[in-house]
């Protein structure tokens, strides 16, 4: 668990130099910690185990919606395109 962790940090520092793809890494990487946890759910205290179900899947949605996420600017806002006057 604590390797998967470590991995995810190192998923998610990499997204800033990264292409968009490495986000639905880090998905995977929370579907695999919600796994993990829903097969141990017996040996983990309840509080815990509902807020790590909790952040996971907050993680999850927020890493795929980032994914998807168009960061290009479009040709007519494009601050470059600015009309010249003269």
């Amino acid at each position: 668990m604590v390797v998967l962790a470590i991995i995810l940090v190192v998923v998610s520092l990499a997204t800033f130099v990264g292409p968009a793809a490495i986000f639905y890494v880090s998905a995977v990487l929370s579907l695999a910690i919600e796994a993990i946890e829903l097969l141990n759910y017996s040996s983990i205290a309840l509080g815990d185990f509902c807020v790590t179900v909790i952040l996971v899947t907050l993680s999850l949605g927020m890493s795929v919606a980032a994914a998807r996420h168009r960061t290009a600017v479009s040709e007519e806002a494009n601050p470059m395109n600015l009309p010249v006057f003269g």
